[in-house]
């Protein structure tokens, strides 16, 4: 059962008293008995929150980590791709007949397989950006609704609280009034002259 449930029980019990003389009769044990239960719900309902909030953490390391291994990866198939580049460079040069040739291309070449790597590099860079963003805003907003959620029991329950300490103190000066007419009765005639 949860905290608000708990609460919702307390708070009918309070309305469904027994009334005595108009006034409502509370059982104090039962009442406490009832709180203590409240307040053995509330460490799980904030573990609960803390939960979520976890798993947003573990969400928006994933997502760093995956970001890490992608870049990596880009980055070892782009050195890949100029070490290729310049091998076949390399044997072009050694051909005496077209060296002018083969140094220009090879210079195209890598200077292509550069540009490809700084492209691709951005391309995964704004990838990581965005994903980091969205996981960041995920554990925010699931801090946010944790934190929400805590607000509201609290407010919830010293709401509650307050209405029961109002009735508790109605129902005890009734108590009291009630013990004064019944000793301001019992006094003889003499007693109640002095």
């Amino acid at each position: 059962m949860s905290i608000t449930e708990k609460l919702n029980n307390i708070s009918e019990y309070l309305s469904s008293s027994k009334k005595v003389m108009g006034k409502s009769v509370i059982d104090v044990e039962k009442i406490k008995e009832m709180l203590e239960e409240v307040r053995g719900n509330l460490p799980r309902e904030l573990e609960q929150s803390e939960l979520i909030i976890s798993q947003k953490e573990s969400i928006l390391n994933d997502a760093s980590e995956e970001a890490e291994k992608l870049t990596a990866e880009t980055s070892q198939h782009c050195e890949n791709l100029i070490a290729q580049a310049q091998s076949r460079a390399d044997e072009i040069v050694s051909q005496d007949e077209i060296v002018a040739v083969a140094e220009k291309r090879a210079d195209e070449i890598v200077s292509q397989a550069e540009k490809t790597k700084e492209d691709t590099m951005e391309v995964v860079e704004h990838n990581k950006n965005e994903i980091m963003s969205r996981a960041s805003a995920m554990q925010e907003e699931s801090e946010n609704y944790s934190s929400q959620r805590r607000k509201d029991a609290d407010q919830y329950a010293k709401e509650v609280l307050f209405s029961l300490e109002e009735r508790l103190s109605l129902s005890l000066a009734q108590i009291r009034k009630g013990l004064e007419t019944m000793e301001s009765g019992n006094k003889t005639p003499e007693e109640k002259v002095a």
